[in-house]
């Protein structure tokens, strides 16, 4: 088991994935988006593989992004029976 990926709630998505990339070398992925949900992401990868993911939401979640809010730690266990395992 490994941490897969940690999100952080931020209020300019561009501006972040900038940052990131100038400032840590990130390799960015292809933009996320959610229209219904008015939600935005991108993946951030670093040299060693550690991955952040950066979010944007129009809605409620607004406030949190303003403060950098983190948003969720994601654990990777291998396959979809070892999570299955693991709730039982």
């Amino acid at each position: 088991m490994h941490i897969e990926h940690v999100g952080l709630w931020v209020h300019d998505l561009e501006a972040m994935k900038a940052f990131y990339q100038t400032m840590f070398q990130a390799t960015a992925g292809e933009l996320y988006e959610n229209h219904k949900k008015g939600f935005q992401s991108y993946f951030l990868t670093f040299a060693d593989g550690v991955r952040l993911e950066i979010m944007h939401q129009d809605s409620e979640l607004a406030g949190l992004a303003t403060r950098g809010q983190f948003a969720h730690l994601a654990m990777a266990v291998g396959s979809e029976t070892a999570v299955d395992q693991i709730s039982d």
